[in-house]
């Protein structure tokens, strides 16, 4: 796709949006560091106010500033002297940086930059931040989430669903809305073969929407049987069994909490079917007429899809790992976390994050147990959750560099969004 002349210069981008996107990525830190902290033991995101957990002085709005509050506090509370995490400015640093590189991979990087242009798609740079920026603040939403959701599951092995569903809707909503958005040559285009291949994510047809919708329309059913008390829970008597020193795999008979776990799939899977044969029918028409999707519906029933492909691959490996082993295999947040996943990016990367994950564990696992025998004491286990993530930036940043080694893995032509 060639450049667009009327997108700003790029020191323009360097001048004006670099500095905002770091402060915003470094506020998002701060917040992450409530997030990380209170969400686990299930205290207020909001109240009380910013404090030592000491002395429970509040801090000053010049000492709550991301980075800088930090430094100048110079790593102590002015009430009691009490040493401050260096996680809280780390955590502001690196979120600042990581907006503000993607943002700068996406829109400062042109087609003529050696390897790093492959990074990411030319979608972004060709249309700009003044018509992609509800993708922007959903992929960094996206990071967010992911990087909260790693540090709680390496502390507590658990991924709170909440930071799940905080990806999950605005995915919907943004994948609806954006289409519409944007104005002039962009909105004039949104008809061609050139945009729509090279979509933020992969669109789907009348049945592919179908089979979403429906698919969503199912796990709704099946939390409200949930709430309403008609379905359980699985596991209800996990910490019964389990003691939080005792291994997870402890607990006597995971075979049996499948049944739960069956039965509110089945109205999903149900939703699926209905909703494919309806869109399919709806697609064909009567006498032979052909019905397609508007981008906007196209690009919703993609995120929904993805949602639900990326959910359902966790919660498949796990339903058949439990049967098979007798054991509980992956959690249901690990399921969540890749769902939120797919319905930012849609069906296609969830598989291949799929697919790398373990290879990053492995990875992992090898160099821990090789600085195990050689410094002692440095074997470090992490659960299933940090290598989704993990992997996740893999796939959004190597996608282009998977494609040839997909293909002669596959021994076929690979094209991805």
């Amino acid at each position: 796709m060639a450049q667009n002349p009327y997108l700003m210069p790029w020191w323009q981008y360097l001048l004006v949006y670099l500095p905002f996107v770091f402060a915003f990525g470094a506020i998002v830190g701060s917040f992450l560091n409530v997030v990380i902290l209170r969400m686990p033991a299930g205290e207020n995101l909001v109240r009380p106010a910013s404090h030592c957990p000491k002395c429970q002085r509040r801090l000053k709005w010049n000492e709550n500033l991301p980075i800088v509050g930090w430094i100048w506090l110079r790593g102590k509370c002015r009430g009691c002297g009490c040493h401050i995490s260096m996680q809280y400015p780390l955590v502001e640093a690196v979120m600042g940086l990581l907006f503000v590189s993607f943002f700068a991979l996406c829109y400062l990087v042109r087609p003529t930059a050696p390897y790093i242009h492959d990074l990411v798609p030319a979608w972004w740079s060709m249309y700009g931040v003044d018509k992609t920026w509800p993708w922007m603040f959903l992929y960094l939403c996206m990071f967010s989430s992911l990087a909260a959701m790693t540090v709680i599951d390496a502390r507590t092995f658990m991924i709170p669903i909440q930071l799940t569903w905080a990806v999950t809707i605005p995915a919907f909503v943004v994948h609806a809305i954006a289409p519409l958005w944007p104005a002039g040559t962009f909105a004039s285009r949104l008809g061609s073969s050139a945009v729509l291949q090279n979509w933020v994510l992969p669109l789907v047809g009348p049945a592919g929407f179908g089979a979403g919708l429906g698919g969503l329309i199912g796990v709704f059913v099946g939390v409200a049987l949930l709430r309403f008390g008609n379905l359980r829970h699985s596991f209800l008597d996990f910490a019964h069994f389990v003691g939080e020193d005792d291994d997870i795999t402890s607990y006597p008979r995971p075979r049996r909490e499948l049944e739960w776990e069956f039965d509110f799939l089945g109205f999903a899977l149900a939703g699926v079917m209905l909703g494919w044969w309806i869109g399919h029918q709806w697609a064909v028409g009567s006498g032979g007429s052909q019905h397609t999707l508007p981008v906007w519906l196209g690009a919703l029933g993609g995120s929904m899809v993805g949602y639900l492909c990326g959910g359902a691959l966790i919660w498949g490996i796990r339903l058949l790992g439990t049967l098979a082993f007798g054991k509980e295999a992956m959690g249901l947040g690990d399921a969540h976390l890749l769902a939120c996943v797919g319905a930012v990016v849609g069906w296609i990367d969830p598989i291949l994050i799929f697919l790398i994950a373990p290879f990053l564990a492995i990875a992992w696992m090898l160099v821990t147990s090789v600085m195990g025998r050689l410094f002692g004491g440095f074997t470090q286990v992490l659960p299933y959750g940090p290598w989704l993530a993990l992997s996740t930036m893999v796939v959004i940043l190597g996608d282009r560099w998977l494609e040839p080694l997909l293909s002669r893995l596959l021994r076929m032509p690979i094209d991805l969004p």
